[in-house]
């Protein structure tokens, strides 16, 4: 079988420091006055005065918006928002620093700037038609891969469930990813973006999108997750554990980009809009489920994952080496204190996985990825399964 396949990705940066190149960056990309997106946290550990200082140090004059969401995750008004203050400022960047809900306004804003309609216009893939004004994103967590992927995440207030904008053209100009800015990262948030990150490329590793190149980048990417996220995880001062899980994320992101998520990432849209759930935990509750739904079209690839994950299957038959790795990535959730069912989140209402599933049947663009045909009587009992 031959593979055909591009491979999109924008500039990146990525070590100890790679901050300091954010100035350099932006004056090379011919800017002289940057909106730059930021959170509270990211403000109260030094960062935001630092980017500030950094843009100064090359002449651009920056204009710094501090997001206070009132939400887990961004609602669309808010890269709507910061284009209107861009365009009222007259910027010709846009700089983002925090997690991944901050990452995708900012590069939502960036193509705000050059389209003319609101964020719901573009839901759906590439829908947005002229590339956005550059951007440059600087990730706080490891990770969401927002930093180097052409997907944005909001919640569609008017449905209560959260949608993405999938276009080549919100892709971010330059990527810089730092370790010692994911030092301050809370526990709870490295657990849940690191095994968000797992999923970023075990996902499409399993689906029917993958390619050679995709598959050598998400097994490595797996490896380097399953290693050092409980490291990172006990104790966020640990600066090797740091190192790797933003190579982890930063690698998984690239895997993301070009080969897609699909079914677990489906069917958490409507419990995350629903629930308000942070996009990682309401991943984690499905994962056994689904994962165990698709074996069964992917049981080679299963058998690789168990590898990846440091898993002994010599002597193993194939389908044993399978379910080796099904365990696995049970155990790592287990072992950051994720939660690996619905129940676990307190989402007990079993009524309402018909509603899910009509919902998440209407995700083509995601499963249409997944290795295994889905009816909506197969997406419900995914969900009964994940009780």
């Amino acid at each position: 079988m031959y593979n055909s396949f591009m491979f999109n990705t924008p500039e990146i940066h990525f070590g100890i420091d790679a901050i300091l190149e954010v100035g350099k960056e932006a004056k090379r990309l011919g800017a002289k006055k940057a909106l730059f997106l930021s959170g509270k946290n990211v403000q109260k550990n030094g960062y935001v005065e630092k980017v500030e200082e950094l843009l100064k140090a090359e002449g651009i004059e920056v204009i710094t918006s501090i997001e206070d969401r009132k939400s887990g995750e961004p609602t669309t008004d808010l890269p709507e928002k910061a284009a209107e203050l861009a365009k009222k400022e007259g910027v010709d960047i846009i700089i983002g620093m925090g997690g991944g809900s901050v990452l995708d306004v900012a590069k939502m804003a960036a193509a705000l700037m050059t389209n003319p309609l609101k964020t719901r216009d573009y839901f759906g893939k590439e829908k947005v038609k002229i590339k956005a004004i550059p951007s440059i994103l600087i990730p706080t967590t490891s990770g969401t891969g927002s930093e180097v992927t052409k997907h944005a995440i909001f919640l569609d207030e008017e449905n209560q469930v959260k949608k993405a904008v999938a276009s080549s053209n919100i892709m971010p100009t330059v990527a810089i990813i730092d370790p010692m800015t994911t030092i301050t990262c809370p526990q709870g948030v490295t657990a849940a973006s690191g095994f968000d990150a797992f999923l970023h490329a075990s996902e499409p590793f399993l689906s029917n999108r993958s390619n050679t190149l995709t598959d050598t980048i998400a097994l490595e990417a797996i490896s380097i997750i399953t290693k050092w996220l409980g490291p990172a995880y006990a104790n966020g001062d640990d600066i090797e554990a740091r190192y790797h899980m933003a190579l982890g994320s930063l690698l998984a992101g690239l895997v993301l980009n070009n080969a897609g998520t699909s079914l677990i990432h489906a069917l958490a849209y409507p419990i995350g809009g629903e629930f308000h759930v942070a996009h990682g935990p309401s991943l984690t509750g499905l994962v056994n489920s689904c994962f165990d739904y698709i074996m069964v079209a992917k049981q080679e690839k299963f058998a690789k994952l168990a590898v990846a994950m440091g898993e002994v299957t010599v002597g193993l038959s194939e389908k044993e080496a399978a379910e080796k790795g099904l365990k696995a990535v049970d155990a790592l959730m287990k072992s950051v204190n994720l939660p690996t069912t619905l129940t676990e989140m307190e989402i007990t209402d079993k009524s309402k996985a018909q509603r899910w599933a009509e919902e998440a049947f209407l995700e083509k663009r995601l499963l249409g990825r997944a290795p295994r045909k889905l009816s909506v009587e197969d997406i419900k009992t995914i969900y009964l399964n994940a009780f």
